[in-house]
């Protein structure tokens, strides 16, 4: 019952947030010019408004995750209502916990939101698609759990903007961990080597999670190209959750 009053306060606050309007906004905006982009497609208008709807809902998802998640925890400690939901019989593991799932549950909505308009502009365009083109969205939602996870794990002990700018980075590196790989295979500084082979070590790898170019080429899937990344994103978030428990349990409060 204590969870629960917890989750449902988190999303009621979350789905109040005026960022959340504005990048709903943005992503309708990004999904409708792809009918424009029709004419121009020289016989690839179906793999181009596919894969441009699909990159905005990545890309508007992930950003709320971001700069909402980011600010989950300090917002709290700002207003000091932290104090009065712990002076109550409330564990610090449940108020973390209930946060990441009322986040959780407002990336369900948006995605929700956000796959209904993409829906929508498929019709309004003759695009045809099957059920495979909601793969990448499948995926997408294990990619979230990492990054709320990430984005509580630095605000339990970092300002928003602060927490924001990490799980961002982290965002931005986890994508281009392949790379690190090759880098630190020919590159010959033993300093770069070494930073190289850290980030790849120690980060996660989102890319594993990105199958939007294989769904709009028609690139066969198997299926361990889908339960190994959920399997993956299940295991990042709960160790980044576990450590955010232990960040938690040490604050002041």
């Amino acid at each position: 019952m204590r969870l629960k009053a917890i989750i449902l306060n988190t999303f009621i606050e979350s789905i109040r947030d005026k960022i959340l309007i504005i990048l709903l906004v943005i992503g309708f905006i990004l999904m409708a010019g792809s009918k424009f982009i029709k004419p121009l497609a020289l016989g690839e208008e179906a793999k181009i408004i596919k894969d441009l709807c699909l990159s905005a809902i990545n890309f508007i998802s992930v950003l709320i995750a971001i700069l909402i998640g980011g600010r989950l925890i300090y917002k709290e400690v700002e207003k000091r209502t932290i104090y009065l939901v712990l002076s109550k019989p409330v564990k610090r593991w449940e108020f973390i916990l209930g946060k990441y799932i009322g986040q959780m549950i407002l990336l369900f909505f948006v995605l929700g939101i956000l796959t209904i308009a993409f829906g929508a502009v498929l019709l309004l365009t003759d695009t045809k698609a099957d059920y495979l083109i909601l793969l990448p969205i499948l995926l997408l939602i294990f990619q979230l759990s990492i990054i709320t996870s990430l984005a509580i794990f630095f605000s339990a002990f970092a300002t928003p903007l602060t927490a924001s700018i990490f799980t961002f980075i982290v965002y931005i590196i986890g994508h281009l961990t392949r790379d690190l790989k090759v880098l630190s295979q020919i590159t010959k500084s033993p300093v770069v080597k070494l930073i190289a082979n850290f980030l790849y070590y120690t980060l996660p790898n989102l890319s594993n999670f990105d199958i939007k170019g294989k769904v709009v080429h028609e690139i066969p899937i198997f299926p361990s190209h889908i339960y190994l990344p959920i399997i993956y994103g299940l295991l990042w978030s709960f160790g980044l959750l576990y450590f955010s428990f232990l960040i938690f349990e040490r604050k002041d409060f």
